[in-house]
């Protein structure tokens, strides 16, 4: 599937959810806040930190099926695609394996829930750098009324959640 400008800008305004809610949730589980909430909110908090995560980790590093949106699809704006080469966003060793634990934990009803441990955080938390940089050089690579889409979304939820938790 091609996505058109009209579409990616469409696009970067809905990929904002994610990343801001990553990074949020990111900061709060860094900064160790999410214990403090109590033991039901702390586990929604992780569960959504680690959805927002498999959306990125996906969105940079899998090719889409069906109508899927991945970071190649803004390749087909020449700015982006000067600015981003598909060095930038090689997946890093074991990402794809983390997508598919992720996948089966998260959004599948999978034996893999009864029949393997699952990992600690620190099994997710590797990779958040990695995409944190991916999101920052994304950012910057984007034309100016693609990152404007992006950029004002971003400035919308930064606003709503400004003295959350």
């Amino acid at each position: 599937m091609l996505f058109d400008r009209t579409e990616l800008v469409k696009a970067a305004y809905h990929l904002a959810f994610d990343i801001h809610h990553f990074r949020f949730y990111a900061r709060l589980h860094k900064e160790d806040r999410l214990t403090a909430l109590g033991p039901a909110a702390h586990q929604a908090f992780l569960y959504s930190l680690l959805l927002h995560f498999r959306v990125l980790l996906d969105f940079f590093y899998r090719e889409p099926v069906h109508d899927d949106c991945w970071v190649g699809h803004f390749k087909a704006l020449p700015e982006f695609a000067a600015a981003f080469p598909s060095a930038i966003h090689a997946p890093p060793v074991g990402a794809r394996e983390v997508s598919v634990n992720l996948n089966k934990r998260l959004a599948h009803m999978t034996a893999t829930r009864w029949r393997e441990r699952p990992p600690d955080m620190s099994y997710y938390t590797n990779y958040f750098e990695g995409i944190e940089k991916l999101i920052v050089a994304f950012q910057a690579a984007l034309p100016n009324d693609v990152r404007q889409s992006l950029d004002n979304r971003l400035h919308e939820f930064e606003t709503r959640y400004r003295g959350s938790v």
